[in-house]
């Protein structure tokens, strides 16, 4: 893993936290720049708050064919 501020390979791991949806997130801190963050970071997940399990099912049921309207409704 790199790290996004200063992209160096010398990254350990730095705790966990346990979200909302009890999903468990690995956090990390570079040795370099002294930064930490989180797997999630650079990714679309990174600041998001809903569950990514609602994530999932939404975007499961938009690739079977499901219209955006039907997928918010559901």
């Amino acid at each position: 893993m790199r790290c996004p501020h200063c992209q160096s390979e010398t990254v350990v791991k730095n705790g966990t936290r346990r979200l909302h949806d009890n999903q468990i997130v690995q956090y990390y801190r570079c040795r370099r720049c002294a930064h930490t963050f989180n797997e999630r970071t650079g990714t679309p997940m990174a600041r998001l708050r809903t569950p990514s399990t609602v994530v999932e099912y939404a975007l499961n049921s938009r690739s079977e064919g499901m219209g955006v309207r039907a997928t918010g409704r559901v």
